[in-house]
């Protein structure tokens, strides 16, 4: 009985969430569309919109359907049960996942093309503050959907197969809902890659010919690439993030569930009975999350004496506050141990550490005297070297107080998870590494308030070009690029709470991965790196996001060249482009960068989950193990590193860009065009393969655990075979 009243609160606490984000887009829906400019240029941002991602999820749905046909295959002959009904509900779960995550970032990004023009509106008729409304609620849109689907999912997912399978344990029943987090996760894997070389491919190619080679502003609507930049801001910044987000918050609940029912499996072959089940408190502090950030978005209200930077503010520390209010006091009238609550706070609390972090490394002022970016500019006064050395000490700079934060919550975490009464050998660590999967899911919570305030970034910078091209006010571009610049910074919090949730969360899935190893293995799965095959797992884990970082910057770099081309040429055959008497081919710009895209889209990810499989099976469970953790502590810095070094470059071109400087200094342009290349360098850096390093960690440790069954059957065969030929 207590599991379905939990299970109802997790849906309900869902369905709450979506309801809110349907009424904040019918407001979003009632303001002011703009000049007929305005819903021109509107209207071709969001017709290339629906295009790639229409083609994309074509493409992905072809994915979809091999890979739910090779689960069914794996589950069926490997997984040990032999039912066709087990194997074919796991491959239902991942179809139902990926459905779910391509969902969520389609309404997302729908959303956000209608409130670009509406944004752009509410700015040229009355300033700041009206822009910044529009424009946060149409971000809430896509915030508190992917936090109610995430609930709904897990939830009803819980339920069904609860009803189907009766008698499966929770720990069989939370396995076979990891098809659902694989699904996710694969899909935001892809809207990541994907949408991340889109945009970068247009944004790039349109600063290099437009800014450094033409002297025309960012957004022109004489540069062939405009509309293409302007469209990769809402595949890339409002789908990629938004389906980033949402896959780690499954995947922190999953893990914390399947280590959550085995402490619960251990408890009652030892008489002991629990007033909750443990397997169920993650879903319980999800959907307190998910009460917070409905109240944390209601927060976000700004007023004369309190402007947008403020307004956030206040919306996260209300939303924390809350959460953790409510975890203390609903876990503590449950009976649960209170250092369970504490872990969840924790975890919370880190999230906002690495996002403080990310923004003092990445906004205009820094904290004290120490203001990297103002550094950055100075040095973009020097030379494009200087300024690429400055912004490459400071990201690496970055990682120390992150990981240092991460560290610490772990540790203590784990501590405080210790002192959980389990009984067994190995109680004390099952009760600590549940403790800090339940930090990644704390960390996750108020997932819905986080995405709400990155996703209005790209709705402004949207509609910053809009104004652009609509002939609007000084006045409007200037409030504009005030939200753009603010919008560069909670894009960069957002990365680096995102970077932070993912290593909680892949340590979490980790940890799922040893208990459940150890379950088939009959033993306990060690980390032994004295033994040269487990030092070479670890190895190849370490070179894993480096290799699929280089793919994706390769990708934005060899797309943006064709790019780049093709803008010459346009305005060299007609110089009525620069004279503003013709009109640029938009079309041309968005087909390249969609084709680019698409063509860098599957390899990358399905060399990751094949090398994953394949290292599991030749080189065996162990080495497996090693594996992941190699890929977790490089890729964590790696991710690090180019989030907040991206985010710095980007804020320095902004900030030279801005009425702050002197722009009437004699070497201005080539301090702008210093800037503009340390930008370049760093937008492939924060919104390719930096952010895309999360959900790669996050796939290869589910396809670790989903397909385990198959990788402990191929390493025995792999045994045999040497057996037999090295007898």
């Amino acid at each position: 009985m207590i599991t379905i009243i939990i299970l109802g609160v997790a849906i309900f606490a869902g369905l709450l969430a979506i309801l809110v984000a349907f009424i904040f887009f019918r407001l979003v829906m009632r303001s002011d569309e703009g000049n007929e400019r305005m819903r021109e240029v509107s209207q071709l941002i969001e017709e290339g919109a629906h295009s790639f991602l229409s083609i994309q999820y074509r493409v992905l749905a072809g994915f979809v359907v091999v890979m739910a046909i090779i689960i069914t295959l794996a589950e069926f002959f490997f997984s040990g049960t032999g039912l066709a009904s087990v194997a074919l509900a796991v491959a239902i779960s991942f179809v139902i996942g990926a459905f779910a995550s391509m969902t969520a970032g389609y309404v997302g990004m729908a959303v956000a093309t209608k409130a670009n023009r509406r944004t752009a509106a509410a700015a040229a008729a009355g300033g700041l503050n009206p822009a910044f409304r529009v424009a946060f609620r149409a971000g809430s849109v896509m915030g508190l959907i992917i936090s109610g689907i995430a609930l709904i999912g897990i939830g009803g997912l819980f339920l069904t197969w609860n009803v189907i399978f009766p008698y499966f344990g929770p720990v069989a029943l939370w396995e076979i809902i990891a098809g659902f987090s694989f699904g996710a996760s694969s899909i935001a894997l892809f809207a990541r890659a994907g949408g991340g070389i889109y945009t970068k491919t247009a944004d790039v190619a349109a600063d290099i010919v437009g800014k450094i080679e033409q002297n025309i502003p960012e957004d022109d609507p004489r540069n062939p690439a405009a509309i293409a930049d302007a469209v990769g801001d809402n595949v890339g910044d409002v789908a990629g993030t938004g389906a980033d987000i949402f896959d780690s918050n499954i995947a922190a609940i999953l893990a914390a569930a399947i280590l959550g029912a085995s402490i619960d499996l251990v408890l009652i072959l030892n008489g002991i009975i629990t007033p909750i089940p443990y397997g169920l408190i993650p879903l319980i502090i999800a959907a307190l999350g998910a009460l917070a950030s409905v109240a944390g978005v209601f927060a976000v209200r700004t007023h004369d004496y309190c402007e947008p930077d403020c307004s956030l503010n206040r919306g996260t520390y209300f939303a924390t506050i809350l959460f953790a209010i409510l975890v203390v006091i609903v876990l503590f009238l449950l009976q649960i141990p209170i250092v369970i609550a504490i872990s969840g706070v924790l975890g919370l609390l880190t999230g906002v550490l690495i996002g403080f972090v990310s923004a003092v490394f990445t906004s205009d002022y820094g904290a004290g005297r120490f203001q990297p970016v103002q550094s950055m500019v100075r040095s973009s006064e020097t030379s494009p070297a200087t300024l690429v050395l400055s912004g490459y000490s400071y990201g690496l700079l970055s990682t120390i107080p992150s990981v240092v934060g991460i560290v610490i919550a772990l540790v203590a975490s784990f501590v405080l998870g210790a002192l959980i009464p389990v009984p067994g050998n190995i109680g004390f660590w099952q009760a600590g590494v549940f403790s800090v999967a339940i930090a990644a899911v704390g960390l996750l919570a108020t997932n819905g308030l986080v995405v709400s305030s990155d996703a209005y970034g790209p709705i402004v910078d949207n509609a910053r070009g809009i104004i652009e091209q609509s002939g609007a006010p000084e006045e409007a571009i200037e409030a504009c690029d005030k939200l753009d610049a603010l919008g560069n910074t909670t894009k960069a919090i957002t990365k680096g709470f995102a970077i932070g949730a993912t290593g909680f969360t892949v340590i979490a899935l980790f940890a799922a991965y040893i208990q459940l190893a150890s379950n088939m293995t009959g033993g306990i799965i060690f980390i032994d790196l004295l033994n040269p095959v487990v030092l070479a797992g670890a190895l190849i884990g370490g070179i894993l996001p480096a290799g699929f970082s280089a793919a994706l910057i390769l990708g934005v770099q060899k797309n943006a060249d064709k790019l780049i081309r093709e803008i010459r040429r346009q305005f060299r055959e007609d110089p009525g482009i620069l004279e503003g008497t013709a009109t640029p081919d938009y079309d041309r710009g968005i087909k390249i960068a969609t084709a680019g895209a698409l063509r860098e889209l599957l390899p990358a990810t399905i060399a990751a989950i094949v090398v994953t499989i394949i290292t599991g099976v030749v080189l065996g469970l162990e080495a497996l193990a090693a594996y992941l953790a190699g890929a977790v502590i490089t890729g964590l810095i790696l991710a690090l590193f180019m989030d907040n070094a991206g985010g710095a470059w980007d804020n320095t071109k902004k900030f030279i860009e801005s009425p702050e400087y002197n722009h009437d200094r004699e070497d201005y342009h080539i301090v702008h065009s210093a800037a503009i290349t340390g930008d370049t360098i760093g937008d492939p850096f924060k919104d390719t393969a930096g952010p895309s390093i999360n959900t790669l960690l996050t796939v290869i440790s589910l396809t670790a655990t989903l397909f385990l069954p198959l990788i402990f059957a191929g390493h025995l065969w792999i045994q045999s075979l040497i057996l037999i030929l090295i007898p």
